[in-house]
């Protein structure tokens, strides 16, 4: 039986979420998940505009970290431009409470495991599994789960949560 849900409640675990499709709601087009179709198009549309709103807050999952020690919370997102890394900060920090040096920015999902490294070597008083890596991403969490000792979660064990 699985223990993600008894990791994801305990106070000595870390969590570590990304932002887009877990912190932020997929909901970036009108009728669509996604407004952009390029790189390109989201980059200049970053250049003066911050999508990262309150409309996009998941209130479960704000819910679900409100009485967590945020000192063992952390993100780790993909970005594409330098703007995304101050939006995602300022977002995260006003509507989660998530520390802005908690937030670790990376430009391909391959370098999530190189973080996730690096959050764990702050905490001499877990055991490798109690890093959880949360993430909407299921390649993401296979290549942590190949490579690392840490457990993973899919952002869908919060639907019942």
């Amino acid at each position: 039986m699985s223990k993600i849900k008894e990791l994801l409640k305990d106070k000595m675990s870390v969590l570590v979420f990304d932002i887009d499709g877990v912190l932020a709601l997929m909901e970036f087009g009108v009728y669509n998940h996604y407004g952009l179709l390029t790189d390109e198009e989201w980059n200049n549309a970053c250049e003066t505009t911050s999508f990262y709103t309150e409309d996009k807050v998941s209130k479960k999952i704000q819910n679900f970290l409100k009485n967590k020690d945020m000192n063992r919370i952390f993100v780790i997102t993909r970005v594409n431009n330098i703007n995304e890394i101050d939006y995602k900060k300022d977002y995260v920090n006003k509507y989660y409470n998530i520390i802005k040096d908690n937030v670790y920015c990376v430009l391909n999902d391959n370098s999530k495991v190189k973080e996730l490294n690096e959050i764990r070597n702050k905490f001499n008083d877990i055991e490798d599994y109690q890093l959880i890596m949360i993430d909407d991403t299921t390649k993401v969490l296979t290549e942590i789960q190949e490579q690392t000792h840490y457990s993973t979660a899919h952002i869908s064990s919060f639907l019942d949560i």
